[in-house]
């Protein structure tokens, strides 16, 4: 899922104008990263007459953490990508070392960002955030989707396997 070509999402709480205000300078290089003020009012599936049963039996989105988060203030980072890279791929090791090092990727648990070059390699599948230890995994695969660099890593990993005869 790469949903209008941006990678990351990152949603900031209302009262935190600054925080967007520096997070929108810290990405502005990178245009596949969106920082957005959270506009929500009320919790959407609140109704009004309470007298309809609720049609979804459970919630689609991974909200409950978020909201919580939001409501102390702290911005949240949604990455929008699917897929799997392995980093145990040398060509990967090197994309990420020689290209993607200077790119940055946001922790949401420490509220900071931090280069890709400052992140850990030494456990395979892994990427712990520097200060915190959260795995980062999952933000950097929505960042080698939308990434420049990545993009011939792709397609000559999707060219089928030419035949000599």
């Amino acid at each position: 899922m790469k949903a209008d070509g941006h990678s990351l999402l990152i949603v900031v709480p209302k009262t935190g104008p600054d925080a967007c205000r520096s997070l929108s300078q810290t990405f502005v290089d990178d245009s596949n990263v969106q920082v957005i003020v959270d506009r929500r009012i009320t919790d959407r599936r609140v109704q009004a007459n309470g007298h309809r049963p609720e049609r979804r039996q459970n919630e689609r989105r991974r909200r409950l953490e978020a909201d919580a988060e939001l409501k102390v203030d702290r911005w949240i980072a949604v990455p929008r990508a699917s897929g799997r890279i392995d980093f145990r791929d040398l060509d990967v090791k090197a994309i990420l070392f020689l290209c993607c090092n200077n790119h940055l990727i946001p922790c949401q648990k420490c509220q900071d960002t931090y280069r890709l070059g400052w992140i850990s390699h030494a456990e395979p599948g892994v990427l712990p955030c520097p200060r915190c230890g959260t795995d980062l995994t999952e933000v950097v695969v929505a960042h080698a989707q939308t990434c420049r660099y990545w993009g011939a890593h792709r397609t000559a990993a999707q060219q089928p396997l030419s035949h000599a005869s």
